[in-house]
């Protein structure tokens, strides 16, 4: 396999787990449901799926720009 193949692959992945992520974050805020991170102590930290939403789509809009 070329390091082209192995590129795009690694692309492949990466776009699905983005898709996966924020289809996850949808359902959750649909629900009205929280989501549960970890903290830079690795201690949860509960945050309502909206929330968690609305600042996937601000740092994905900053991203793109």
């Amino acid at each position: 396999m070329s390091d082209k193949e192995k590129i795009n692959i690694i692309d492949i992945l990466d776009k699905g787990l983005k898709q996966s992520y924020e289809n996850l974050l949808r359902h959750k805020a649909a629900l009205d449901q929280d989501m549960v991170f970890g903290d830079e102590n690795g201690q949860p930290r509960i945050v309502p799926a909206r929330e968690a939403l609305a600042e996937y789509e601000r740092v994905s809009k900053q991203l793109l720009a």
